[in-house]
Protein backbone atom coordinates (compact mmCIF):
# COMPACT_ATOMS: atom_id res chain seq x y z
CA UNK A 1 0.00 0.00 0.00
CA UNK A 2 1.56 3.60 -1.03
CA UNK A 3 1.10 6.61 1.08
CA UNK A 4 -0.46 9.35 -1.51
CA UNK A 5 1.34 12.72 -0.76
CA UNK A 6 -0.59 15.45 1.47
CA UNK A 7 -2.73 18.26 -0.84
CA UNK A 8 -0.54 20.53 0.63
CA UNK A 9 2.74 18.43 -0.35
CA UNK A 10 1.18 18.20 -4.20
CA UNK A 11 0.52 22.06 -4.02
CA UNK A 12 4.16 22.70 -3.43
CA UNK A 13 5.32 20.57 -5.41
CA UNK A 14 3.28 21.99 -8.66
CA UNK A 15 4.39 25.68 -7.20
CA UNK A 16 8.06 24.44 -7.56
CA UNK A 17 7.54 22.52 -10.93
CA UNK A 18 5.67 26.17 -12.00
CA UNK A 19 8.00 28.56 -10.89
CA UNK A 20 11.28 26.28 -11.99
CA UNK A 21 10.04 25.90 -15.77
CA UNK A 22 9.07 29.56 -15.15
CA UNK A 23 12.72 30.40 -14.19
CA UNK A 24 14.21 28.53 -16.80
CA UNK A 25 13.11 31.11 -19.51
CA UNK A 26 13.63 34.29 -17.85
CA UNK A 27 16.53 36.18 -17.37
CA UNK A 28 19.77 35.95 -19.53
CA UNK A 29 22.52 33.37 -19.22
CA UNK A 30 24.68 35.91 -17.71
CA UNK A 31 21.99 37.36 -15.35
CA UNK A 32 23.31 37.16 -11.48
CA UNK A 33 19.85 37.43 -10.11
CA UNK A 34 18.86 34.11 -7.79
CA UNK A 35 15.15 34.56 -9.69
CA UNK A 36 12.94 34.58 -7.08
CA UNK A 37 9.57 36.43 -7.98
CA UNK A 38 8.92 38.05 -5.25
CA UNK A 39 6.10 41.18 -3.87
CA UNK A 40 8.38 44.12 -5.14
CA UNK A 41 11.24 45.44 -2.62
CA UNK A 42 9.83 49.23 -2.79
CA UNK A 43 6.78 47.98 -0.61
CA UNK A 44 8.40 46.09 1.75
CA UNK A 45 9.58 48.98 4.52
CA UNK A 46 6.08 49.10 6.45
CA UNK A 47 6.23 45.11 5.77
CA UNK A 48 9.00 44.90 7.23
CA UNK A 49 8.71 47.44 9.99
CA UNK A 50 5.56 45.90 11.30
CA UNK A 51 7.36 42.38 10.93
CA UNK A 52 10.40 43.53 12.94
CA UNK A 53 8.17 44.74 15.19
CA UNK A 54 6.22 41.85 16.10
CA UNK A 55 8.67 39.00 15.23
CA UNK A 56 12.11 40.63 15.01
CA UNK A 57 13.10 40.57 19.35
CA UNK A 58 16.15 38.80 19.88
CA UNK A 59 14.10 35.68 21.21
CA UNK A 60 12.73 35.20 18.05
CA UNK A 61 13.22 36.03 14.55
CA UNK A 62 16.00 38.65 15.85
CA UNK A 63 18.20 35.62 15.59
CA UNK A 64 20.85 33.89 13.56
CA UNK A 65 19.82 30.56 14.51
CA UNK A 66 16.30 30.86 13.22
CA UNK A 67 15.63 30.14 9.22
CA UNK A 68 13.77 33.66 9.25
CA UNK A 69 15.65 36.37 10.49
CA UNK A 70 15.26 40.18 11.12
CA UNK A 71 17.36 42.83 11.55
CA UNK A 72 16.66 46.02 12.66
CA UNK A 73 16.03 48.58 15.34
CA UNK A 74 13.85 46.65 17.89
CA UNK A 75 16.26 43.64 17.83
CA UNK A 76 19.48 42.32 15.79
CA UNK A 77 21.61 44.88 14.29
CA UNK A 78 23.58 44.31 10.76
CA UNK A 79 26.53 46.10 12.58
CA UNK A 80 26.54 47.00 16.45
CA UNK A 81 26.35 50.82 15.25
CA UNK A 82 23.66 50.73 12.48
CA UNK A 83 20.63 53.41 12.55
CA UNK A 84 21.91 54.47 16.02
CA UNK A 85 22.20 58.40 16.43
CA UNK A 86 21.46 59.38 20.03
CA UNK A 87 18.90 57.86 21.37
CA UNK A 88 17.45 56.56 18.05
CA UNK A 89 16.99 52.97 17.17
CA UNK A 90 15.69 53.36 13.64
CA UNK A 91 16.19 50.78 11.55
CA UNK A 92 18.36 51.25 8.36
CA UNK A 93 17.58 50.34 4.56
CA UNK A 94 20.53 48.10 4.76
CA UNK A 95 18.62 46.06 7.52
CA UNK A 96 15.03 46.25 5.42
CA UNK A 97 16.93 44.88 2.61
CA UNK A 98 18.43 42.16 5.01
CA UNK A 99 15.21 40.98 6.33
CA UNK A 100 13.00 41.38 2.76
CA UNK A 101 15.77 38.68 1.61
CA UNK A 102 15.84 36.38 4.52
CA UNK A 103 11.88 36.41 4.08
CA UNK A 104 11.88 36.10 0.36
CA UNK A 105 14.43 33.36 0.35
CA UNK A 106 12.81 31.29 2.68
CA UNK A 107 11.06 28.66 0.55
CA UNK A 108 11.56 30.68 -3.34
CA UNK A 109 9.27 28.29 -5.43
CA UNK A 110 6.72 28.93 -3.14
CA UNK A 111 7.05 32.87 -2.90
CA UNK A 112 6.77 32.52 -6.43
CA UNK A 113 4.11 30.45 -7.07
CA UNK A 114 2.45 33.05 -4.21
CA UNK A 115 3.39 35.92 -6.09
CA UNK A 116 2.07 34.32 -9.77
CA UNK A 117 -1.19 33.51 -8.09
CA UNK A 118 -1.68 37.40 -7.49
CA UNK A 119 -1.55 36.29 -3.27
CA UNK A 120 -4.56 34.44 -3.46
CA UNK A 121 -2.85 31.77 -1.53
CA UNK A 122 -0.83 33.28 1.25
CA UNK A 123 -1.37 30.01 3.34
CA UNK A 124 1.09 27.99 1.08
CA UNK A 125 3.84 29.87 3.06
CA UNK A 126 5.41 28.33 6.02
CA UNK A 127 5.32 31.85 7.62
CA UNK A 128 1.92 33.01 6.87
CA UNK A 129 0.66 29.27 8.16
CA UNK A 130 2.87 29.94 11.24
CA UNK A 131 1.76 33.46 12.04
CA UNK A 132 -1.65 32.31 11.85
CA UNK A 133 -1.21 29.50 14.06
CA UNK A 134 -2.49 26.75 11.10
CA UNK A 135 0.74 25.36 11.68
CA UNK A 136 3.15 24.73 15.21
CA UNK A 137 4.89 27.68 15.87
CA UNK A 138 6.99 28.51 18.96
CA UNK A 139 5.59 31.90 18.94
CA UNK A 140 1.75 30.73 19.00
CA UNK A 141 -0.75 32.20 16.45
CA UNK A 142 0.16 36.05 16.14
CA UNK A 143 -2.50 36.73 13.92
CA UNK A 144 -5.99 36.11 12.58
CA UNK A 145 -7.16 36.30 8.99
CA UNK A 146 -8.51 39.26 8.04
CA UNK A 147 -7.19 41.27 11.25
CA UNK A 148 -4.47 44.62 10.38
CA UNK A 149 -1.43 42.55 10.95
CA UNK A 150 -2.63 39.89 8.67
CA UNK A 151 -3.82 42.39 6.19
CA UNK A 152 -0.66 43.76 6.07
CA UNK A 153 1.41 40.91 4.77
CA UNK A 154 -1.06 39.41 2.50
CA UNK A 155 -1.72 42.73 0.59
CA UNK A 156 1.92 43.10 0.17
CA UNK A 157 1.72 39.26 -1.30
CA UNK A 158 -0.76 40.68 -3.39
CA UNK A 159 1.68 43.51 -4.77
CA UNK A 160 -0.17 46.33 -2.92
CA UNK A 161 0.61 46.93 0.73
CA UNK A 162 -2.38 48.36 2.73
CA UNK A 163 -0.35 50.67 4.94
CA UNK A 164 -2.93 51.87 7.19
CA UNK A 165 -2.80 47.77 8.03
CA UNK A 166 0.60 47.90 8.51
CA UNK A 167 0.65 51.31 10.95
CA UNK A 168 -2.20 49.63 13.33
CA UNK A 169 -0.07 46.71 13.17
CA UNK A 170 2.54 48.18 14.68
CA UNK A 171 0.20 49.18 17.74
CA UNK A 172 0.29 45.38 18.06
CA UNK A 173 2.55 44.93 21.47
Amino acid sequence: MSARPSALASIVAAAFGVACGALACTGSPNDARIGIDAPDRASFDSVGMYLEHRCGSLDCHGNRQRNLQLWGGEGMRLAPEAGITGDSLDTTPDELDASYRSLVGLEPAVMSAVVHGHGNEPNLLTFVRKARGTESHKGGALIKPGDDQDKCIASWLKGKVDNDACTNALKTP
